[in-house]
């Protein structure tokens, strides 16, 4: 069985690169441009993995995280989020037990793949 994982980032070309690297790995990829995005498809998507950025114009990570826990989506989701910073500013703490990895920017993709391999 393929493992999904959705990308989300504001930038469409690490979307691109994060997507296509990981599906040369056999991973199934869907990608979002931008938290809103993220959160109209993620219902039909229903990935396992979530690659989210923190530093998006429409909604920050820690936003979107929010919108997809007051959709009960999230609890099923593994989220790693990829970032500068790795503490989420204290209004965002409560989210913070959701996110099981944090990469940060600019990353590899050797521990990229590590990592994601780790979680799925």
């Amino acid at each position: 069985m393929t493992k999904k994982i959705m990308v989300v980032d504001d930038e469409k070309d690490i979307v691109d690169i994060v997507a296509s690297f990981l599906e040369g790995e056999g991973y199934t990829v869907h990608s979002a441009l931008g938290g809103r995005e993220c959160i109209e498809s993620i219902k039909e998507v229903n990935p396992e993995l979530l690659l989210m950025d923190v530093m998006m114009p429409d909604m920050n990570g820690w936003e979107v995280l929010r919108d997809l826990k007051n959709m009960g989506v999230l609890e099923y989701i593994k989220v790693i989020m990829l970032t500068v910073v790795k503490e989420p500013k204290q209004e965002y703490a409560d989210l913070s037990p959701y996110v099981l990895d944090y990469i940060t920017k600019p990353f590899n993709k050797k521990d990229l793949l590590k990592r994601v391999t780790r979680l799925m």
